[in-house]
């Protein structure tokens, strides 16, 4: 295991693979308009349940609005975001100069009082039925995978990673800290009950890169 604690960034190898991890990614004074702006992109571009798996509902692929890319907080945060990609990049051994982020969106899971083609209880019955292995999937093509944990009711609401048939690497999502790891390897989010998002979300901002 690799400590900068001055920075809160830890790196850890198992299987050969390197999870990454780092605390206090973006500047305190910018998270309430983070989150509003977060919530904003996701409801106004929130994909359908029935294109996307519920939970989590999700937003559009977002770096393809040019009103998101070249706002200012977004900037920011997207330049913070590359900082510990490059990071990831030197422990891993990838040249940095071969990877681009091309895909970036958000995700809630909270109360089931939004919009869309779907009813209240076909929302709390795909809640009930969610089961955190048999949510496993993975991004073909993307080396380089970061989860960011913009709001969580607990820690423990973090992203599971399959190693092996019998091995996985979990990671707790403390808010404002990130992950970056392998998204090829099969990997999950563990959601909260309803009764706990009704009160406070789990909201993440991903981001997935490839080679130029």
């Amino acid at each position: 295991m690799i400590c900068d604690m001055s920075k809160k960034i830890q790196v850890k190898k198992h299987e050969n693979h390197f999870f990454y991890k780092a605390q206090d990614v973006i500047p305190e004074e910018l998270l309430p308009d983070l989150y509003t702006s977060a919530v904003k992109w996701l409801e106004n571009t929130r994909k359908p349940i029935t294109k996307e798996v519920y939970p989590p509902e999700a937003s559009d692929q977002l770096l393809g609005y040019r009103e998101f890319v070249t706002d200012p907080l977004w900037s920011t945060y997207y330049k913070e975001i590359k900082k510990h990609i490059a990071k990831y990049c030197q422990v891993a051994s990838i040249d940095l100069n071969t990877i681009r982020v091309h895909s970036s969106w958000i995700t809630r899971v909270a109360d089931i009082e939004f919009p869309g083609k779907h009813t209240k209880e076909q929302l709390r019955s795909r809640l009930r039925q969610h089961s955190t292995f048999g949510n496993m999937h993975s991004h073909t093509d993307n080396p380089i995978g970061i989860v960011y944990y913009l709001k969580n009711p607990d820690p423990k609401y973090g992203t599971i990673i399959q190693l092996s048939e019998k091995k996985v690497f979990n990671n707790d999502g403390e808010e404002n800290s990130l992950i970056i790891f392998n998204p090829e390897l099969y990997h999950t989010a563990l959601y909260p009950p309803l009764e706990e998002v009704e009160k406070y979300p789990r909201i993440t901002i991903v981001c997935d890169c490839m080679f130029k």
